[in-house]
């Protein structure tokens, strides 16, 4: 188990879903929903991993969904109890559980802190034949983007996931991961929204005013044809852009 990114996490749970709108925010939300759409059958056993505040879950949940919760941060995962029935703490590459046993495992924005290889194989082994595993994620639009982002993410963690570029991950990034699994792909959506990036700073209670400047400093100094490409505007001190989602619905093969 990661303790640094526990401990990230742990720090930032208290505000996490305020702070960072895509948490909440409704239309993805609802995307979730539609790329799940006929994959999910009554009364399913699903499995949110690394499942934050278990804002998914609450979207996906209906009547007879038996509702399970993964996450390596403990202060998480009492935020997540208001969505998410049966909670452990635990390592997504190594989960608790037997088997064959969920017929849905989803994930979003986390890929950065795993081992996509070690994560999917074991997303595949907990599925029973035909579950289905949800995976979505903010991903770069170009590689323009990418390297714009690298430079910006060093800065909020200087000492964190970033410090790998392969660690962010381009849509087809993860689409190969997921092909490798053996996992089949069913469908692939993307969405975009738009992220106040002032608010999401406040998501770092270990920025300085000084950082939070610098990388402010970052984003607006990328050039007005990449300030319009990404959506980004300043208005009345408040930073917004425009984020680019992917969401994968990939299948385990057979029937149970």
């Amino acid at each position: 188990m990661n303790t640094s990114v526990k401990a990230q996490f742990d720090a930032r749970s208290a505000g996490f879903s305020r702070s960072a709108s895509w948490v909440t925010d409704r239309k993805l939300l609802a995307v979730h929903r539609r790329a799940i759409k006929g994959l999910l059958p009554r009364g399913a056993r699903l499995l949110e991993a690394c499942c934050g505040t278990g804002e998914v879950t609450g979207a996906l949940k209906r009547r007879g969904l038996e509702t399970y919760g993964l996450d390596v941060s403990s202060g998480m995962l009492a935020r997540a109890a208001r969505h998410i029935s049966r909670l452990r703490r635990g390592d997504a590459h190594k989960m608790p559980y037997p088997d064959g046993f969920f017929d849905a495992v989803v994930i979003r924005q986390a890929m950065q802190f795993l081992r996509p290889a070690a994560f999917l194989k074991e997303a595949a082994r907990v599925l029973k034949p035909g579950g289905t595993l949800l995976l979505s994620q903010h991903v770069p639009r170009s590689a323009k983007e990418r390297l714009r982002l690298l430079r910006i993410y060093r800065l909020i963690q200087p000492s964190g996931v970033f410090n790998d570029p392969a660690k962010l991950y381009m849509g087809r990034d993860l689409r190969a991961h997921i092909a490798r699994s053996g996992l089949r792909l069913k469908r692939e959506l993307s969405h975009f929204s738009t992220q106040s990036i002032t608010t999401l700073l406040k998501c770092y209670p270990n920025l300085s005013e000084d950082q939070k400047n610098k990388i402010f400093k970052a984003y607006l100094e990328t050039g007005a044809a990449d300030r319009k490409a990404c959506g980004m505007v300043l208005k009345n001190g408040d930073l917004r852009a425009t984020w680019k989602w992917v969401l994968f619905a990939a299948q385990k093969g057979g029937r149970s």
